[in-house]
């Protein structure tokens, strides 16, 4: 797997954590700019077709869900996360 930024698997979860916070706050209020943004990249990233319009922070819950669901089966499930190494900075 060639990942260039999180595990898609991580970032779904981040997407479904705040959603639910959001939607346990205000169910029908429509969601910020910017999740609807991270919603379409991670469905762009998993190379489906995003959600249209997510007109509530319920409808964000199931949009992330399903993304969540799709990364999960498109990472087998023997693949390891990216590798990140520490380094020392020059001063």
């Amino acid at each position: 797997m060639t990942v260039n930024g999180p595990d898609p698997r991580a970032a779904a979860r981040g997407v479904v954590a705040i959603a639910l916070d959001m939607a346990r706050v205000d169910p029908d209020r429509r969601p910020t700019a910017e999740m609807c943004r991270w919603c379409r990249k991670l469905a762009e990233d998993l190379g489906v077709a995003p959600r249209e319009e997510i007109a509530s922070n319920r409808e964000l819950v199931f949009e992330a869900l399903r993304l969540e669901l799709i990364a999960h089966h498109r990472v087998d499930a023997t693949s390891k996360p990216p590798s990140r190494e520490l380094s020392e900075l020059a001063n």
